[in-house]
């Protein structure tokens, strides 16, 4: 288990036996025990993964910080009748999964918990709708992990909570063509990779292929790029570039259009080499009906302010129906990529996009004021100052996507306390067997 070191207990440290109250947000099961650590008797939380609800269980001690006491299980006493047999071979080691033992009936009505309790605290009114759930095999984005062992070459995911690759040979989650990537890498890296050497490989599934960016080649020799690269062209790679010390992205080769088709809204994208894309076709095409469903009593003559606008596939689509866009992302690749996409489609004059930093230089409520519909994606740890100038606007209508309930939760405060009411969530899980879950939020301005 990945710890601290200030923070781990002896190897030796006596077992303990706890039983689990309930499954915590960061997907571990939880329980509470008065005991002893360094001479202290009183209560402590113990967090311990893989366990499941009203199971009690033998548990190895690992390390014990503020939050508190974290371990490992040793043995089940008593096991759950929500524990089911992982469908993943690699569970229990690969990192990319936490919940696969768990029923699924139980495990979509926890993630469902995880975002309405704390949605209803706030909003009771509020319409929690149904969970959209991705299928199997079909997440398009993987970073990937490799390095060059002595004996052999490992690509695959950081096991659960420490620093060891667990080799990936199949996944019940990753697109088929994601999978074999790992494969078809084997062979080229193994050749190039000096031993102790790891690099991180960022893979995105476009229409064509896969669009590769690698970090940690950025001191790799022309000579064995040029070897690597003869390797890729015989693989389902449309695009190779690699993350270079100052950040900036040297591409390596090109050998197809790299456009993502955004079905079924008759329109595409273009993405940077390692943008971020949603995970999964499902949860994407949800989080663009949610948005058009949000509109879906307004004119097509309005006026709309997307923010954090990524690479456009949010904007393509809503462009493909009308509407009118003003888009904003801080990464200047990116709204280069959404005026080409857009200019390339007919879509030119609908669409004005800029680069502007929204953490630091949030647009003000009388720039606000010109829209009618705000659209706002976050990243993970939210927006607070943006949403305090959205709160001090007029716009009557605001639709808000995240990844994060938490950070979720405390922007929707402010505009709860500034006469906006949310409508109705829509939750999505496209991040299966783990504690991620996405959301849509209508807000409406009160009359």
């Amino acid at each position: 288990m990945k710890t601290n070191n200030k923070n781990k207990l002896p190897k030796n440290f006596s077992p303990k036996t706890v039983e689990i109250s309930h499954v915590g947000s960061k997907g571990e099961g939880t329980s509470k025990l008065y005991t002893e650590f360094d001479y202290i008797e009183k209560e402590y939380v113990f967090f311990i993964p893989f366990s499941l609800p009203s199971e009690k269980i033998i548990v190895q001690p690992i390390s014990k910080s503020s939050e508190g006491v974290r371990g490992n299980i040793l043995e089940i006493i008593n096991s759950s009748i929500e524990r089911t047999e992982p469908q993943c071979n690699h569970f229990f080691k690969c990192g990319g999964c936490i919940l696969q033992h768990w029923k699924f009936e139980s495990y979509n009505k926890w993630k469902i918990n995880k975002l309405s309790f704390p949605i209803n605290l706030i909003s009771p009114e509020t319409e929690i709708k149904s969970m959209i759930t991705s299928p199997l095999k079909s997440r398009r984005h993987a970073k990937f992990i490799a390095k060059k062992t002595k004996t052999e070459l490992l690509i695959g995911f950081n096991e659960f909570k420490n620093d060891f690759i667990s080799k990936i040979d199949d996944c019940i989650i990753l697109d088929q063509r994601l999978t074999k990537l790992t494969q078809d890498l084997q062979e080229p890296l193994n050749k190039i990779l000096q031993v102790g050497q790891k690099i991180y490989i960022h893979a995105n599934l476009l229409d064509f292929g896969i669009d590769l960016l690698i970090e940690g080649f950025e001191k790799l020799p022309h000579k064995s790029l040029f070897l690597f690269n003869n390797n890729l062209l015989k693989k389902n790679i449309i695009r190779l570039s690699r993350l270079m010390k100052d950040k900036s992205i040297d591409l390596l080769f090109v050998n197809e259009k790299t456009s993502l088709s955004m079905s079924p809204y008759s329109s595409y994208i273009l993405p940077p080499s390692g943008s971020f894309l949603q995970a999964t076709k499902n949860g994407e095409t949800t989080i663009i009906n949610s948005v058009i469903h949000g509109l879906k009593n307004i004119q097509k003559k309005i006026k709309i302010c997307e923010l954090f606008a990524g690479s456009g596939s949010i904007t393509l689509p809503l462009l493909s129906k009308g509407y009118q866009v003003t888009a904003y992302e801080i990464n200047i690749d990116s709204i280069k990529a959404i005026n080409l996409a857009a200019k390339e489609q007919g879509f030119s004059n609908k669409i004005d996009a800029f680069s502007r930093n929204l953490k630091n230089n949030p647009l003000t409520h009388i720039e606000l004021n010109k829209f009618d519909v705000i659209i706002v994606d976050p990243p993970r740890s939210g927006a607070k100052i943006q949403f305090e100038k959205i709160a001090l606007s007029k716009v009557s209508i605001v639709i808000s996507i995240s990844c994060n309930i938490n950070s979720f939760i405390s922007d929707a405060k402010i505009l709860l306390q500034n006469n906006y009411e949310l409508k109705w969530v829509q939750p999505i899980d496209q991040f299966l067997f783990t504690p991620h879950i996405e959301l849509v939020g209508l807000f409406l301005l009160k009359n």
